[in-house]
């Protein structure tokens, strides 16, 4: 029995090959998928996912910035591009990213974490610390988002604040402190 390959079958390889860290072979199986389905943002988001795991950050700005025209309503594809915006100094445009996933998922709390942490490296506190709150409101268990408020609040000099948030990390056996 023949098989036909389609672009589902080489994003569904591709994703099995990253799985187990096959990011060039995934590539590979990706860009033949785009060859029969070039305005498919999802083997676009996932040609940027790999292209990030290889530390090609430019080339995954471009697919993921592809991806985001191909699917401009997925709050996931923005949060990604905006994650890799931030790793390479493009804070401007990766705060344009992270607006565009919060106003597409505003009860995401990775994106607003994601978000409070671009704003923390801009020594933006008072708004960090709004963003990691909104963060822990929507998932009180996110040990990344209580351990940058705490952070935020001994910035902001509000270290009582800061002590509830090192309790809520004991409770919560997050590692680092």
């Amino acid at each position: 029995m023949a098989f036909e390959e389609t672009a589902e079958y080489f994003n569904d390889t591709a994703t099995a090959l990253a799985a187990e860290g096959f990011h060039d072979e995934a590539v590979v199986c990706l860009k033949k998928g785009l060859l029969i389905d070039p305005y498919n943002g999802i083997l676009w988001f996932n040609l940027g996912l790999s292209y990030r795991a290889l530390h090609r950050s430019i080339d995954s700005v471009s697919a993921l910035t592809e991806a985001a025209k191909l699917s401009p309503d997925d709050a996931d594809i923005w949060d990604t591009l905006g994650i890799v915006l931030f790793e390479i100094g493009s804070y401007k445009e990766a705060s344009i990213a992270y607006k565009q996933a919060l106003k597409l998922d505003t009860f995401q709390g990775r994106i607003w974490n994601n978000y409070g942490t671009l704003l923390f490296s801009q020594k933006k506190y008072d708004d960090a610390r709004q963003a990691f709150e909104s963060a822990i409101a929507l998932d009180p268990n996110m040990g990344d988002a209580v351990f940058n408020l705490r952070d935020t609040y001994l910035e902001l000099g509000q270290s009582e604040r800061a002590k509830i948030c090192d309790k809520i990390l004991d409770d919560l056996n997050y590692g680092p402190k």
